[in-house]
């Protein structure tokens, strides 16, 4: 999957929180669907901000605070995407080789100090 980081830095300090959580969450949502077409992924914004994935037969789930996704988009474009994956890959999702450059904009800049083998 390719990326703009123009766009997505553009996204990041202008869109309302709430719109870029939904922008991250399609973006990884398409990501997904790369790997495996029959991903299903369901985003709630409430009190918190959840996002809750199918993939490959089992479940995952990420919950931020709507205030954590607020700091983390100034910290950085990508850095909601990177705090998603980690997660992710936390709760045994296999991050995959993909095409394109989203990956290598996801983690360009750690911000979460900690690496993914």
């Amino acid at each position: 999957m390719n990326t703009n980081s123009f766009f997505r830095t553009t996204m990041a300090a202008d869109y309302t929180t709430k719109k870029f959580f939904e922008k991250v969450a399609s973006d990884i949502n398409m990501q997904l669907k790369q790997w495996d077409e029959y991903t299903i992924i369901d985003v709630k914004l409430w009190r918190s901000y959840t996002i809750a994935i199918i993939h490959g037969g089992k479940n995952y789930r990420v919950v931020l605070s709507k205030n954590e996704v607020d700091i983390l988009r100034h910290t950085h474009p990508y850095a909601v995407d990177q705090k998603i994956w980690h997660a992710l890959h936390h709760q045994g999702l296999s991050l995959q080789k993909s095409e394109g450059n989203y990956f290598s904009k996801v983690w360009q800049k750690s911000v979460l100090h900690y690496n993914i083998s």
